[in-house]
């Protein structure tokens, strides 16, 4: 009878030498064990085997983690150690089932036990509890909303839809207007993951000959606050649905810069407005146009070529796939990294990652136009380029040209 085991190794049975044997196992894979140094031999196949249990238990780790977090008990340990009947007591919990959930919190290594049975953050969990952007995603991803329309993956590889709607019925954006606590983690995990990119955007692109940005479909604020402080002259406006303006007070404010900025709720599909009726100098779409189809795409596009005046220009950093597998690669993380954030638009949208000839495809039909050549890297944000479409002036001008080589 067969034992199943949970190192990720499928399942063992034991022959009647008393040896245990794996499963499945093909002479040629057996063979490997003895295969010289250099060759694909035993170590490298007990590697392989071992990441298993990560891609098979992987989602069981972020549900962990989640639950982990969104109770509070990084928190609650925020004093120092507790036992684990007062932790259920200060987190509202079951005993016996938190005593479950701290073991394998233990097991991952956010806690460490001292004697006489108290629990301690590590230097791992502190990192749920210190970390803004850390704890935000933690929770965001411990939303029922999100992890459920992960589990509608197979549907949306099948029909081309988005995972989200086959597991809710409405879209991820929908669902914000309707859904107050999911709205708000959204909002503010997205307003971390945009304060850790601020100052990548910042060295790489040149902001200064701008006065008057919109920012579309900025959240919170948090990217137009960072940018209001670092160029005293410009003014911004911010353009978002209603829900997400509700935070952006406070930022705007901390940051000292609220006097400079217009709050404008909206919807950016049909128009986006600048605050006083005037025109803008600059539009800046950042994490917008991956998360729609292309049509859609094209539409917010020519809305903000409305709002622009002769010259201006609608700037989107992005994330830019490669034009074909095989290329030049980058770190492992980075290329690990660009493949789940197009999965995830699969999953929570109707959009996806695209490459740059893909964005070129979109501008030109709104309007605008791309430089030609590969736009400006973003220092530090792998694969992220300043897409800067223009309208009204072409790009081969030699002052166009200057203007580029300066902000580069």
């Amino acid at each position: 009878m067969s034992e199943p085991t949970h190192d990720g190794g499928g399942e063992r049975t034991r022959g009647g030498d008393g040896r245990d044997r794996q499963e499945g196992t093909r002479p040629a894979e057996a063979g490997r064990a003895a295969e010289p140094p250099g060759g694909r031999g035993a170590e490298e196949a007990a590697a392989v085997r071992a990441a298993t249990g990560t891609l098979v238990y992987g989602f069981a780790l972020s549900r962990i983690t989640g639950a982990f977090v969104r109770l509070g008990i990084p928190d609650a340990l925020a004093g120092g150690a507790l036992p684990a009947d007062r932790l259920a007591r200060a987190t509202g919990t079951d005993e016996p089932s938190l005593r479950r959930l701290l073991r394998a919190a233990t097991a991952l290594g956010l806690l460490t036990v001292r004697p006489g049975g108290r629990c301690e953050l590590t230097l791992l969990g502190e990192l749920f509890r210190d970390d803004p952007r850390l704890r935000r995603l933690a929770e965001l991803y411990g939303e029922p909303a999100v992890w459920q329309a992960y589990g509608a993956l197979e549907d949306a590889v099948r029909d081309g839809g988005s995972a989200f709607h086959h597991a809710h019925g409405t879209g991820l954006f929908a669902a914000l207007e309707t859904d107050g606590p999911l709205a708000a983690r959204f909002t503010g995990a997205m307003g971390t993951v945009t304060a850790a990119a601020t100052e990548p955007l910042l060295a790489g692109f040149d902001f200064g000959g701008i006065r008057r940005l919109v920012d579309v479909g900025g959240g919170d604020g948090t990217l137009l606050a960072a940018l209001l402080r670092a160029y005293p002259h410009l003014h911004g406006t911010l353009l978002e649905r209603p829900a997400a303006l509700a935070a952006a007070p406070g930022v705007l404010r901390a940051a000292g810069v609220a006097d400079r900025c217009t709050l404008m709720a909206g919807d950016f599909f049909t128009a986006v407005p600048t605050g006083d009726g005037g025109p803008a100098d600059a539009c800046l779409l950042k994490n917008i146009l991956h998360n729609f189809g292309d049509d859609d795409c094209v539409r917010v596009l020519r809305a903000c070529r409305a709002a622009l005046r002769p010259g201006g220009r609608v700037l989107v950093p992005a994330l830019v796939l490669p034009e074909a597998a095989g290329g030049a690669r980058t770190q492992a993380d980075a290329e690990v990294a660009m493949a789940l954030s197009d999965v995830e638009m699969m999953v929570l949208t109707a959009g996806r990652e695209r490459t740059l000839a893909e964005y070129r495809g979109l501008f030109a039909r709104a309007g605008l136009t791309l430089p030609p050549g590969l736009p400006p890297a973003l220092p530090g944000l792998a694969h992220h380029h300043m897409l800067e479409g223009t309208s009204g002036t072409p790009h081969d001008t030699e002052e166009a040209r200057d203007a580029a080589a300066v902000r580069r």
